[in-house]
């Protein structure tokens, strides 16, 4: 008890001793967190908006009139057992009929009272499990085309490519971000318990002569470089839930459309997120300072 009491008393002496430092150090790692906790959020929000769009993938396969039903009940066999496959639907001619009337009600200009009779095939509708592989099965349906079931397949090959770059994108934007911010944290922490080191380096030479190890050498300032991640932490969540009213009603109602859940589960998540980091960038930050200067 008496260590461990030694130690918290060492590091918050530490941290008082330069409070300038200490102060920017804080602001620092607060700006890192806020960025942090903001990408998170607004990764949540792009994720879903991801999911949502991913879920819209589709290809519709049109089926032939003189296909026999035993055939097309086998592609449809056929393409259910694709792993990359959610769901696939089969519309008759007179289901196809019926939603372009129900179309045609809205739309003045489109005359389909007049048909005497159901010019639009039947049809497969493919709703993608995996949307990377529906250029490959497009194009294996658009193969099909003259054999005797598929007449015609319609797919968007350019909508999908486009959101898996958008994917792909955010996925390498935000780790860059990241690791930008933390870079800086890391920097000011290291240089901050670096100060701090210089200035105890006689009392570290008298403690190691008298045979205290390196990791009690060490802790007081691991201590304090947590100390100093945790109150940028808590400066971070106190600024993010005070804007989080306003910039959340603005979030959701800009993406209305999109299941966002902003819940008690996500706050949860986030604060443990937030102090997490913020531990391991003091801690990591402070160790690797005071293990360069006793390695000297």
């Amino acid at each position: 008890m008496r260590r461990i009491a030694y130690v918290a008393t060492t590091a918050a002496q530490g941290f008082m001793r330069n409070p300038a430092m200490s102060i920017a150090s804080t602001l620092t790692v607060m700006l890192m967190l806020t960025l942090f906790a903001f990408f998170l959020t607004t990764d949540r929000g792009l994720q879903a908006a991801v999911a949502v769009l991913e879920g819209k993938v589709e290809l519709a396969v049109f089926v032939d009139d003189n296909a026999k039903v035993s055939e097309v009940l086998a592609l449809r066999a056929q393409l259910e057992k694709d792993p990359a496959v959610a769901r696939v639907d089969y519309i008759t001619k007179d289901q196809a009929l019926e939603r372009l009337k129900a179309i045609a009600a809205n739309r003045p200009d489109l005359a389909v009272a007049d048909l005497d009779s159901n010019p639009l095939p039947a049809s497969l509708e493919i709703k993608m499990a995996d949307p990377r592989e529906a250029r490959r099965l497009g194009q294996d349906l658009k193969d099909e085309i003259g054999n005797g079931v598929v007449y015609d397949v319609v797919d968007n090959p350019q909508v999908v490519d486009q959101l898996l770059t958008i994917t792909r994108v955010l996925s390498i934007g935000g780790i860059a971000i990241l690791a930008m911010m933390l870079f800086v944290a890391l920097f000011v922490i290291v240089n901050t318990i670096r100060i701090a080191v210089h200035a105890r380096r006689d009392e570290i030479e008298i403690m190691q002569l008298v045979g205290a190890s390196d990791w009690f050498v060490r802790w007081p300032f691991i201590l304090e470089g947590m100390l100093v991640g945790a109150l940028g932490a808590v400066a971070s969540l106190a600024l993010i839930f005070a804007i989080s009213g306003p910039v959340t009603s603005v979030m959701l109602g800009f993406l209305d459309i999109l299941p966002i859940s902003l819940g008690p589960e996500f706050v949860g998540q986030l604060v443990a997120s937030v102090f997490g980091v913020a531990l391991l960038v003091g801690a990591g930050g402070a160790t690797l300072s005071v293990r360069a200067h006793l390695a000297k």
